[in-house]
């Protein structure tokens, strides 16, 4: 058997549809929503499979999800560390799994299933190989070596894909040109993609009262996993400046991870703050706060902004990775250097002063901070939609296998619009 070559694939028939195996590191985080809403919604036009690696500790399980395990593959062997022995029992599992199901399409997300998705993918001759960025390892991880390596290998794999797909302008950009991993022209812009609701205002103090939090208080809401990238050390120094200088400044920290204790241990003795960990009902948190804020060295799209914005909430972002791509103009200067100001939200350098002065804004101009919420809501919901991202992720594999299925609802305003070949992106060039 030669495991090189490519399997022939079935016809395509109008009574056989494409089959898509989406592989993911883990069931958690933004990566997880994003990879489970393809998995369910492409269900209509596509035979969908889902491989799902094993969780961390400190990670908790998002299976919540999913609709059904059916179709769903569980690898507990694709961890997030690395191990080698763990690795190739994690390879071979789906390189088997795929010579049996014979996908036309094998889509990775995350870096670990990125490497064992795709290796498997190519071994076991699948036609066309994706593969997402939702954000990337490239700084603000490992130590310079390690980086370097791993830079090494993100290239080497991206001769075994077919498309890759960047979740924003920027990204693209430190893929194609700062990286070097991979060449432009295999590269489409495809944005994430949310399932909006709508919180009531009557929501607000009803969230506000089952936390035990009174009106006056102008919430910050933080929700991340706790691990160096999210730099929950600079968070508690803007929790200490804040506990010092501001009275009725309050912050609402969601998540759990490797950096909890260190976080716990710099906010001791602040009353200013309260440390939930890991918690599965974001919506109460968004209808609950009045801003939000991220302390990121690095990011792709945060789902944490995103989800805040639809919350009509502004927000104050340490200008990392593709954050900047969430500005709503105009954009003017701070003063002293301090970063930028959008019409949703500050851009800032990653400073306990710089986010202590957006802070320090927000809270004594709430009608200013209540524009900006509403600026951000009306961003999301045009930029972001579910629709849009099921309809550009159908025409890219569409373009890819050559199947021809169209979505059954697209949204007024869902589609993005395409480039000169036909690959679906999220937003212009």
């Amino acid at each position: 058997m030669k495991s090189s070559g490519q399997l022939p694939p079935d016809p395509i028939t109008p009574g056989r549809r494409t089959k898509v195996v989406r592989i993911l590191g883990r069931l958690t985080g933004g990566p997880a929503r994003h990879a489970c809403l393809l998995h369910e919604r492409l269900a209509n036009g596509f035979d969908t499979r889902l491989i799902i690696g094993g969780l961390s500790d400190g990670e908790h399980d998002m299976s919540y999800l999913l609709s059904s395990t059916d179709n769903v593959l569980r690898l507990g062997e694709m961890g997030r560390s690395v191990s080698p022995l763990s690795d190739l029992r994690a390879l071979w599992e789906a390189f088997r799994f795929l010579r049996r199901e014979r996908p036309e399409i094998v889509h990775t997300h995350t870096a670990k299933a990125g490497a064992v998705g795709r290796i498997a993918a190519r071994l076991a001759g699948v036609p066309v190989i994706v593969h997402t960025y939702h954000g990337h390892v490239f700084h603000s991880y490992f130590s310079p070596m390690k980086t370097r390596l791993y830079l090494a290998i993100e290239r080497i794999l991206g001769l075994l894909t077919t498309q890759v797909i960047a979740i924003s302008e920027s990204q693209k950009s430190e893929l194609c040109s700062k990286y070097r991993v991979v060449p432009a022209e295999k590269v489409s812009v495809i944005q994430n993609g949310f399932d909006f609701r709508s919180f009531p205002a009557e929501e607000r103090t009803k969230a506000r009262k089952e936390l035990g939090i009174g009106e006056n208080a102008f919430i910050f809401a933080w929700a991340g996993r706790m691990a160096p990238v999210k730099d929950v050390g600079l968070l508690g120094q803007v929790i200490r400046l804040a506990a010092a200088k501001l009275s009725n400044a309050f912050f609402l920290v969601v998540g759990d991870g490797e950096e909890k204790l260190k976080l716990e241990s710099l906010v001791e003795g602040c009353n200013n703050v309260r440390i939930l960990g890991w918690w599965r009902d974001m919506d109460k948190i968004w209808c609950a706060a009045d801003a939000a804020i991220l302390t990121s060295r690095n990011e792709g799209t945060p789902t944490a902004l995103i989800e805040a914005m639809a919350a009509r909430l502004p927000f104050v972002a340490t200008n990392v990775g593709a954050v900047q791509d969430l500005a709503v103009g105009p954009v003017v200067a701070l003063d002293n250097a301090m970063g930028e100001r959008a019409a949703n939200g500050f851009f800032v350098v990653r400073t306990s002063e710089a986010l202590f002065h957006c802070i320090e804004e927000l809270i004594n101009n709430r009608f200013a901070a209540r524009q900006m919420g509403e600026a951000g809501n009306a961003f999301v919901r045009r930029r972001f939609p579910a629709d849009r991202l099921v309809a550009d992720m159908t025409l890219l594999y569409d373009k890819l296998s050559g199947s021809s299925w169209q979505p059954k609802a697209v949204s007024e305003n869902g589609a993005g619009h395409h480039d000169a070949e036909g690959a679906a992106v999220g937003q212009g060039k």
